[in-house]
Protein backbone atom coordinates (compact mmCIF):
# COMPACT_ATOMS: atom_id res chain seq x y z
CA UNK A 1 0.00 0.00 0.00
CA UNK A 2 2.78 2.55 1.07
CA UNK A 3 4.36 1.55 -2.50
CA UNK A 4 1.79 2.33 -4.42
CA UNK A 5 1.39 5.56 -2.43
CA UNK A 6 4.73 6.48 -3.71
CA UNK A 7 4.10 5.32 -6.93
CA UNK A 8 0.71 7.82 -6.97
CA UNK A 9 2.56 10.24 -5.65
CA UNK A 10 5.71 10.12 -8.48
CA UNK A 11 2.67 10.32 -11.06
CA UNK A 12 1.53 13.64 -9.88
CA UNK A 13 4.93 15.21 -10.11
CA UNK A 14 5.29 14.03 -13.60
CA UNK A 15 2.14 15.16 -14.71
CA UNK A 16 2.98 18.34 -13.18
CA UNK A 17 6.28 18.51 -14.89
CA UNK A 18 5.21 17.79 -18.07
CA UNK A 19 8.11 15.35 -18.68
CA UNK A 20 9.59 12.23 -17.07
CA UNK A 21 13.28 13.87 -17.12
CA UNK A 22 11.81 17.07 -15.60
CA UNK A 23 9.95 14.95 -12.75
CA UNK A 24 13.15 13.35 -12.39
CA UNK A 25 15.00 16.35 -11.46
CA UNK A 26 12.73 17.02 -8.54
CA UNK A 27 11.87 13.89 -7.39
CA UNK A 28 15.88 13.17 -7.23
CA UNK A 29 15.56 9.50 -8.55
CA UNK A 30 16.64 8.01 -11.59
CA UNK A 31 14.55 7.84 -15.22
CA UNK A 32 14.35 4.13 -14.89
CA UNK A 33 13.21 4.24 -11.18
CA UNK A 34 10.38 6.48 -12.45
CA UNK A 35 9.49 4.97 -15.22
CA UNK A 36 9.11 1.56 -13.74
CA UNK A 37 6.32 3.05 -10.85
CA UNK A 38 4.05 4.39 -13.78
CA UNK A 39 4.53 0.84 -15.35
CA UNK A 40 3.82 -0.44 -12.24
CA UNK A 41 0.71 1.23 -11.74
CA UNK A 42 -0.34 0.77 -15.13
CA UNK A 43 0.26 -2.89 -14.39
CA UNK A 44 -1.82 -2.72 -11.06
CA UNK A 45 -5.02 -0.42 -12.81
CA UNK A 46 -4.53 -2.59 -16.28
CA UNK A 47 -5.07 0.82 -18.11
CA UNK A 48 -2.55 3.38 -19.60
CA UNK A 49 -2.34 6.49 -17.16
CA UNK A 50 0.09 8.66 -19.67
CA UNK A 51 -0.16 9.57 -23.01
CA UNK A 52 3.60 10.14 -24.34
CA UNK A 53 4.07 12.59 -27.57
CA UNK A 54 6.56 15.15 -28.69
CA UNK A 55 6.94 17.50 -25.79
CA UNK A 56 6.31 15.45 -22.82
CA UNK A 57 3.46 13.45 -21.24
CA UNK A 58 0.19 14.47 -20.54
CA UNK A 59 -2.45 11.95 -18.23
CA UNK A 60 -5.35 10.22 -20.13
CA UNK A 61 -8.85 10.65 -18.93
CA UNK A 62 -8.10 7.25 -16.71
CA UNK A 63 -5.56 8.76 -15.89
CA UNK A 64 -6.85 11.91 -14.34
CA UNK A 65 -9.14 9.89 -12.29
CA UNK A 66 -6.26 7.75 -11.22
CA UNK A 67 -4.96 11.52 -9.56
CA UNK A 68 -7.93 12.76 -8.84
CA UNK A 69 -8.53 9.77 -6.22
CA UNK A 70 -4.99 10.09 -5.24
CA UNK A 71 -5.60 14.09 -4.51
CA UNK A 72 -8.65 12.85 -2.16
CA UNK A 73 -6.21 9.96 -0.57
CA UNK A 74 -3.78 12.41 0.00
CA UNK A 75 -5.88 14.84 1.95
CA UNK A 76 -7.22 11.99 4.28
CA UNK A 77 -3.97 10.70 4.69
CA UNK A 78 -2.64 14.42 6.31
CA UNK A 79 -5.40 14.91 7.95
CA UNK A 80 -4.86 11.29 10.12
CA UNK A 81 -1.26 11.54 10.02
CA UNK A 82 -1.88 15.35 11.75
CA UNK A 83 -4.63 13.79 14.27
CA UNK A 84 -1.79 10.88 15.16
CA UNK A 85 0.77 13.26 15.55
CA UNK A 86 -1.00 15.30 18.17
CA UNK A 87 -2.66 12.75 20.27
CA UNK A 88 -3.87 13.68 23.48
CA UNK A 89 -3.43 17.23 22.67
CA UNK A 90 -5.64 20.05 21.00
CA UNK A 91 -6.62 18.85 17.41
CA UNK A 92 -4.32 20.50 14.80
CA UNK A 93 -4.61 20.37 10.96
CA UNK A 94 -6.27 22.72 8.30
CA UNK A 95 -9.74 22.88 7.77
CA UNK A 96 -10.39 24.09 3.82
CA UNK A 97 -13.70 26.11 3.25
CA UNK A 98 -15.26 27.08 0.14
CA UNK A 99 -18.42 29.42 0.77
CA UNK A 100 -20.97 31.64 -1.31
CA UNK A 101 -21.06 35.03 -0.24
CA UNK A 102 -23.69 34.39 2.02
CA UNK A 103 -22.15 32.31 3.64
CA UNK A 104 -18.84 33.84 4.02
CA UNK A 105 -20.27 37.29 4.62
CA UNK A 106 -22.96 37.12 7.26
CA UNK A 107 -22.83 33.00 8.78
CA UNK A 108 -19.35 31.65 9.01
CA UNK A 109 -17.32 34.57 10.89
CA UNK A 110 -19.08 34.07 14.40
CA UNK A 111 -18.89 30.30 13.64
CA UNK A 112 -15.38 29.93 12.69
CA UNK A 113 -14.82 32.13 15.61
CA UNK A 114 -16.56 29.86 17.93
CA UNK A 115 -14.72 27.08 16.20
CA UNK A 116 -11.31 27.96 16.95
CA UNK A 117 -12.23 28.61 20.34
CA UNK A 118 -12.54 25.11 20.66
CA UNK A 119 -9.58 23.92 18.53
CA UNK A 120 -7.51 26.55 18.83
CA UNK A 121 -4.64 24.63 16.89
CA UNK A 122 -6.93 24.56 14.01
CA UNK A 123 -5.77 26.64 10.77
CA UNK A 124 -9.24 27.66 9.20
CA UNK A 125 -8.40 28.25 5.27
CA UNK A 126 -11.96 30.05 3.65
CA UNK A 127 -12.03 30.78 -0.26
CA UNK A 128 -14.87 31.77 -2.19
CA UNK A 129 -13.95 30.15 -5.76
CA UNK A 130 -16.45 29.25 -9.05
CA UNK A 131 -18.66 26.71 -8.85
CA UNK A 132 -17.31 24.94 -11.84
CA UNK A 133 -14.63 23.76 -9.92
CA UNK A 134 -16.31 23.53 -6.41
CA UNK A 135 -16.87 19.88 -7.02
CA UNK A 136 -14.12 18.42 -8.38
CA UNK A 137 -11.91 20.14 -6.43
CA UNK A 138 -14.28 19.15 -3.11
CA UNK A 139 -14.08 15.34 -4.94
CA UNK A 140 -10.35 15.68 -5.12
CA UNK A 141 -9.27 16.43 -1.53
CA UNK A 142 -8.28 20.13 -2.38
CA UNK A 143 -11.17 21.69 -0.33
CA UNK A 144 -12.69 19.89 2.90
CA UNK A 145 -16.70 21.50 3.02
CA UNK A 146 -19.01 23.77 0.84
CA UNK A 147 -21.63 26.26 2.36
CA UNK A 148 -23.83 27.51 -0.37
CA UNK A 149 -26.78 25.63 -2.60
CA UNK A 150 -26.54 21.85 -1.78
CA UNK A 151 -28.80 21.09 -5.52
CA UNK A 152 -25.83 18.88 -7.08
CA UNK A 153 -27.09 16.44 -9.84
CA UNK A 154 -26.22 12.96 -9.34
CA UNK A 155 -23.17 11.40 -10.87
CA UNK A 156 -19.76 10.59 -9.04
CA UNK A 157 -20.60 13.24 -6.52
CA UNK A 158 -22.60 10.44 -5.02
CA UNK A 159 -19.48 10.29 -2.39
CA UNK A 160 -20.72 13.52 -1.12
CA UNK A 161 -22.83 14.11 2.04
CA UNK A 162 -25.63 17.21 1.85
CA UNK A 163 -26.40 18.75 4.89
CA UNK A 164 -29.20 21.36 4.57
CA UNK A 165 -29.41 23.88 7.22
CA UNK A 166 -32.01 26.42 5.81
CA UNK A 167 -33.78 27.98 2.85
CA UNK A 168 -32.81 31.07 1.58
CA UNK A 169 -35.72 33.76 0.08
CA UNK A 170 -34.30 36.71 -2.01
CA UNK A 171 -36.45 39.73 -1.75
CA UNK A 172 -36.37 43.02 -2.39
CA UNK A 173 -34.88 44.94 -0.20
CA UNK A 174 -33.90 48.82 0.89
CA UNK A 175 -32.93 50.90 4.26
CA UNK A 176 -35.60 51.07 6.79
CA UNK A 177 -36.28 55.32 5.98
CA UNK A 178 -36.24 54.58 2.17
CA UNK A 179 -39.06 56.52 0.76
CA UNK A 180 -41.35 53.55 -0.78
CA UNK A 181 -42.02 52.52 2.62
CA UNK A 182 -44.29 55.45 2.89
CA UNK A 183 -46.31 53.99 -0.08
CA UNK A 184 -47.09 51.02 1.87
CA UNK A 185 -50.98 50.05 3.18
CA UNK A 186 -51.65 47.59 5.18
CA UNK A 187 -48.45 45.02 4.80
CA UNK A 188 -48.51 46.17 1.07
CA UNK A 189 -47.03 48.32 -1.80
CA UNK A 190 -50.05 50.20 -2.72
CA UNK A 191 -48.43 50.21 -6.50
CA UNK A 192 -45.78 47.51 -7.25
CA UNK A 193 -45.26 49.80 -10.22
CA UNK A 194 -43.22 52.31 -8.23
CA UNK A 195 -40.30 50.25 -7.93
CA UNK A 196 -39.38 51.88 -11.39
CA UNK A 197 -39.22 55.19 -9.87
CA UNK A 198 -36.13 54.39 -7.69
CA UNK A 199 -32.33 53.43 -8.67
CA UNK A 200 -31.66 49.98 -8.81
CA UNK A 201 -28.27 47.78 -7.29
CA UNK A 202 -27.63 44.58 -8.76
CA UNK A 203 -25.90 42.01 -6.84
CA UNK A 204 -23.27 40.46 -9.33
CA UNK A 205 -21.69 37.83 -7.45
CA UNK A 206 -24.24 35.10 -8.66
CA UNK A 207 -25.75 35.95 -12.32
CA UNK A 208 -28.78 34.78 -11.18
CA UNK A 209 -29.41 38.09 -8.96
CA UNK A 210 -29.39 40.55 -12.54
CA UNK A 211 -31.64 38.08 -14.52
CA UNK A 212 -34.49 37.80 -12.06
CA UNK A 213 -34.19 41.60 -11.19
CA UNK A 214 -34.84 42.25 -14.84
CA UNK A 215 -36.99 39.50 -15.52
CA UNK A 216 -38.78 40.14 -12.56
CA UNK A 217 -39.41 43.84 -12.81
CA UNK A 218 -40.64 43.10 -17.06
CA UNK A 219 -42.74 39.83 -16.63
CA UNK A 220 -44.60 41.54 -13.73
CA UNK A 221 -44.35 45.65 -14.37
CA UNK A 222 -44.07 45.44 -18.28
CA UNK A 223 -40.45 47.66 -18.09
CA UNK A 224 -37.03 46.69 -16.79
CA UNK A 225 -35.42 48.49 -13.67
CA UNK A 226 -32.85 51.16 -13.28
CA UNK A 227 -29.69 49.76 -12.78
CA UNK A 228 -27.24 51.90 -11.38
CA UNK A 229 -24.65 49.74 -9.98
CA UNK A 230 -23.79 46.54 -10.15
CA UNK A 231 -21.76 44.66 -7.21
CA UNK A 232 -19.92 41.86 -6.13
CA UNK A 233 -19.28 42.37 -3.25
CA UNK A 234 -21.97 42.03 -0.96
CA UNK A 235 -20.42 44.56 2.05
CA UNK A 236 -20.35 47.11 -0.57
CA UNK A 237 -24.06 46.25 -1.75
CA UNK A 238 -25.48 46.66 1.85
CA UNK A 239 -23.42 49.67 2.10
CA UNK A 240 -24.89 51.46 -0.71
CA UNK A 241 -28.34 50.32 0.30
CA UNK A 242 -27.84 52.32 3.68
CA UNK A 243 -27.01 55.15 2.36
CA UNK A 244 -28.98 56.14 -0.70
CA UNK A 245 -32.53 55.27 -2.25
CA UNK A 246 -31.77 51.61 -4.23
CA UNK A 247 -33.82 48.99 -4.40
CA UNK A 248 -31.81 45.28 -4.32
CA UNK A 249 -33.22 41.61 -4.27
CA UNK A 250 -31.06 39.75 -2.14
CA UNK A 251 -31.47 37.09 0.18
CA UNK A 252 -33.85 37.65 3.64
CA UNK A 253 -30.68 36.45 5.57
CA UNK A 254 -27.49 38.72 4.33
CA UNK A 255 -29.67 41.45 5.93
CA UNK A 256 -30.19 40.18 9.47
CA UNK A 257 -27.95 42.24 12.15
CA UNK A 258 -27.71 45.25 9.47
CA UNK A 259 -28.32 48.88 11.96
CA UNK A 260 -27.85 51.99 11.59
CA UNK A 261 -30.48 51.93 9.36
CA UNK A 262 -31.19 48.71 9.01
CA UNK A 263 -31.96 47.09 5.97
CA UNK A 264 -35.89 45.71 5.23
CA UNK A 265 -37.97 43.77 2.74
CA UNK A 266 -40.27 45.81 0.60
CA UNK A 267 -43.55 44.30 0.56
CA UNK A 268 -43.95 43.70 -2.83
CA UNK A 269 -44.41 40.28 -5.12
CA UNK A 270 -40.84 40.58 -6.61
CA UNK A 271 -37.83 38.49 -6.59
CA UNK A 272 -39.17 35.71 -4.77
CA UNK A 273 -36.80 32.67 -5.72
CA UNK A 274 -36.23 30.14 -2.65
CA UNK A 275 -32.48 28.38 -2.19
CA UNK A 276 -32.00 25.09 -0.18
CA UNK A 277 -28.59 26.23 1.62
CA UNK A 278 -26.38 24.19 3.71
CA UNK A 279 -22.90 22.05 3.51
CA UNK A 280 -20.98 19.26 1.18
CA UNK A 281 -18.71 17.26 2.28
CA UNK A 282 -17.25 13.72 1.71
CA UNK A 283 -17.89 10.82 3.25
CA UNK A 284 -14.48 10.14 4.42
CA UNK A 285 -14.54 13.57 6.42
CA UNK A 286 -17.83 12.97 8.56
CA UNK A 287 -16.84 11.92 11.77
CA UNK A 288 -13.54 14.34 11.82
CA UNK A 289 -14.27 16.22 15.20
CA UNK A 290 -13.78 19.79 13.64
CA UNK A 291 -15.80 19.12 10.93
CA UNK A 292 -18.92 17.68 13.04
CA UNK A 293 -18.56 20.60 15.28
CA UNK A 294 -18.38 23.29 12.85
CA UNK A 295 -21.42 21.90 10.96
CA UNK A 296 -23.32 21.25 14.32
CA UNK A 297 -22.30 25.10 15.23
CA UNK A 298 -23.34 26.04 11.77
CA UNK A 299 -26.73 24.27 12.40
CA UNK A 300 -27.41 26.01 15.65
CA UNK A 301 -26.83 29.79 14.18
CA UNK A 302 -28.95 29.37 11.77
CA UNK A 303 -31.31 27.93 14.04
CA UNK A 304 -30.94 31.17 15.95
CA UNK A 305 -31.76 33.28 13.47
CA UNK A 306 -34.82 32.48 12.72
CA UNK A 307 -37.23 31.61 9.85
Amino acid sequence: MLDRFTHLFRLRTVVEQGSIRKATEVLTVTQPALSRSIAQLEAHFGKPLLVRHSKGVVPTEFGKRVLASADRLSRHWAQEESDLETFGHSIAGRLRLRAGPLWRTVLLPRVVTQLQREFPRLVVEMESGGFDRTIPDLMEGHTDVVFGGVHVADGPERRLIRREFTVVHDRVVAREDHPIFAECKDGELSDAARVLDYPWIVYTADAVYELQTIHATIERLGAPPDIRIRSESLIATLGFLQNGDYLCVLPENAVVGITAPRILTVPVALGHRTIRSGALYREEMADWPPLKRLLALSQEHVEALGP
